[in-house]
């Protein structure tokens, strides 16, 4: 089988249950007024989808997800790095973060889902989908577990380094799977 979502599904999910916060804590707004720039990310995130699925169509779901992962680990990075260095942290500066967040964290989505059929074969397809959607929800409950031991050791404001840690973690997984996946289509064409 194919474990890259079950380490992939923490690193997204950590910042999200504590976005607000977060926002409320880097650049002074009030978390009710946080809502606006959340919407960066959800609107990031319905374009983000629609480009990962022409990306994978067109470059695959290896560079896909060798291009979102890193991306969203240096995004989740820059968030807790512009937090600690700018008090308060201008908004100018946290939207474009939370906007690259969104594009690339449900960029993967479509990429996720085709090595998931590609995995299981076409007549699996649907549980195999399932079992992903299964680790996806997984993935959010220790986001969220994680974040939370992140604030209360540390503070929201490094709630970006863990999710970046996390990701960095996926993208490294990612890549050896892959490798080792090449290795193993390299010599069944062999023979």
């Amino acid at each position: 089988g194919d474990h890259r979502d079950l380490h992939s599904f923490p690193t997204r999910r950590s910042p999200i249950s504590y976005v607000s916060s977060f926002i409320s804590a880097s650049t002074g707004v009030s978390a009710e007024h946080a809502g606006m720039m959340i919407t960066l990310v959800g609107v990031a995130a319905a374009v983000g989808v629609a480009l990962g699925g022409i990306a994978n169509d067109r470059y695959g779901a290896r560079r896909v997800q060798g291009v979102t992962l890193p991306l969203m680990a240096c995004t989740f990075a820059g968030l807790t790095l512009l937090a600690l260095a700018l008090k308060p942290t201008p908004i100018y500066a946290v939207a474009p973060l939370l906007v690259l967040w969104g594009l690339s964290a449900w960029g993967f989505f479509p990429a996720q889902q085709h090595r998931v059929i590609d995995v299981v074969g076409i007549g699996h397809a649907a549980v195999g989908l399932s079992l992903n959607a299964s680790f996806m929800y997984a993935g959010f409950a220790l986001g969220a577990a994680v974040g939370s031991i992140v604030i209360s050791a540390v503070s929201v404001l490094w709630i970006g380094a863990a999710g970046a840690a996390w990701v960095a973690a996926a993208a490294l997984v990612s890549h050896c799977l892959w490798v080792r996946a090449g290795h193993a289509e390299s010599r069944l064409s062999a023979t």
